[in-house]
């Protein structure tokens, strides 16, 4: 009997890496096993209001670390931007991904995949690659 993969299944999702496990729990996910607990749970042993109360307390401080992670990157991620937008107009020389060197103005900065980069000669360098600023 052939059995065909799941990566060639026409509506299947692609997971990023970084959403998977407890990382890709939301508040609405942990509510879920809340209600379900609360519905399967021994009549003759039913969950106590401490417990309760500890697990609602464990998926708020959850949900305000995961909330706490996602502004510090995107505070990371504006100060790397700001970075690279403060080379707009000098020179620089950097390095390419493939190790080619590149020499020029800075015409532009932006982000792309949570990195920064500078365009210099038309190329995208990242600003983990820019190994000297010219002073003009």
């Amino acid at each position: 009997m052939a059995v065909s993969g799941v990566g060639n299944a026409p509506n299947a999702t692609v997971i990023p890496p970084d959403k998977t496990g407890f990382n890709a729990l939301t508040s609405a996910d942990f509510l879920k096993l809340l209600v379900t607990q609360l519905q399967n749970q021994d009549p003759t042993e039913p969950v106590g209001n401490e417990e309760l109360l500890n697990q609602l307390s464990m998926m708020r401080s959850l949900q305000s670390n995961i909330e706490l992670g996602e502004a510090v990157k995107s505070v990371s991620s504006n100060q790397n931007l700001s970075m690279a937008a403060g080379f707009i107009g000098k020179t620089v020389k950097g390095s390419l991904s493939d190790g080619t060197a590149v020499t020029g103005v800075v015409d532009s900065a932006f982000l792309a995949d949570g990195a920064a980069y500078v365009k210099v000669s038309g190329q995208s360098v990242a600003l983990s690659r820019v190994l000297e600023v010219a002073s003009n």
